[in-house]
Parts: structure tokens; C-alpha cells; sequence
């Protein structure tokens, strides 16, 4: 769901549509359900293994919860195709795929690998923030900039979510 939702921010950021919007509205929305039927699952469950079950999805769902924040935002404050918040959408559908691609790997070096390049693109993405943090606070335009500040402080926040979804799956395969 992550990379759905992060899929369709980056198709936003780069032409604005009602497609797209559309697009990360359901992926919220199968996030929920998703998240609803994971906690059913662990109902049951004891120790360390649910805690790590429970952080990675409460994780993810606040990732999609965050990169579709910054969809909406943007809707909402009339801000229209951006590259830069492109680029940072990308990096983070780049990381959930990777992070996919995790969980879904036997344990061993493929799984490593791919949480270890998800974490990368997180950072890439926590980066790109500061890089429009700092050219916004130089910037004359002071509602522009606040604007600009708040979407790209959402999608670093669903990369910090992806992170902590990284560090829950790691965790889960420590024991």
C-alpha cells in the first residue's frame, strides 16, 4: 500500500490530476483495511514477534497516512507539479518497494540488501526535506515557503515511518 500511495504522490507532484488524488485516496483507505486486519491477526499473539508485527504495520500505515497528507496538502494550498517533491515521493515509492521486497525474501543477504537500500531511500528522502527546508527559508515568499515546508516535512515523515517499518521487520528477524 505504502508504495501505491507513494506511487501516486509522485504521478501528483509531476502532473497534477484527479487520477492521481483519486489513486492515493484509495490507497489510504486500503491501508485502513489492511491495518484492521492485522491487528485481528495478532490478537492472539504474545512476545516480541507481535510487538514487531504490530509496530511494522502501525509503521506503514503511517507512512500512507503521511504521503498521502502531502497529496492532499498540496491539493488543498493549490500547489501544483513540483520536481523536487516528485523526486522525494519517488525515493520513497522506491523504499517501500524495496521494503516489499523484504519481507517477502527468505532470510539471508537478499533480505538485507533490500531493507538496507529501503533505509537508503528513506534518507534520500529526509535529505531532499532539509534541501527545502533551507531553500525556503531563503525564499521572499513567505506563505509559499510555509507551504512548500509542510508537504516536504510530510513526505519525510513517511519516510521516517518507512524506517521504523525497516527497523520492526529487522527486528522480527532477530529472533
Amino acid at each position: 500500500m505504502l508504495a501505491a500511495a507513494a506511487d501516486a504522490a509522485a504521478r501528483w507532484f509531476h502532473r497534477p490530476e484527479p487520477a492521481a488524488l483519486s489513486a492515493a485516496r484509495t490507497a489510504r483507505l486500503r491501508s485502513r483495511g489492511l491495518r484492521e486486519s492485522s491487528v485481528a491477526a495478532l490478537k492472539g499473539a504474545h512476545g516480541p514477534a507481535k510487538d514487531d508485527a504490530s509496530d511494522y504495520s502501525f509503521a506503514l500505515r503511517e507512512a500512507v497516512e503521511h504521503a498521502v497528507g502531502a497529496v492532499s496538502d498540496a491539493t488543498l494550498w493549490g500547489l501544483g507539479a513540483d520536481e523536487e517533491f516528485a523526486a522525494m515521493a519517488e525515493d520513497l515509492a522506491a523504499g517501500a518497494k524495496s521494503l516489499a521486497r523484504a519481507a517477502a525474501a527468505a532470510r539471508g543477504a537478499a533480505r538485507a540488501d533490500a531493507l538496507d537500500d529501503a533505509k537508503r531511500r528513506a534518507a534520500a528522502v529526509e535529505r531532499r526535506r532539509r534541501a527545502a527546508r533551507a531553500a525556503a527559508l531563503e525564499s521572499p515568499f513567505f506563505v509559499e515557503a510555509v507551504k512548500r515546508s509542510e508537504i516536504a516535512s510530510r513526505l519525510s515523515s513517511a519516510a521516517e515511518a518507512l524506517q521504523q517499518a525497516c527497523d520492526a521487520l529487522a527486528g522480527s528477524l532477530a529472533e
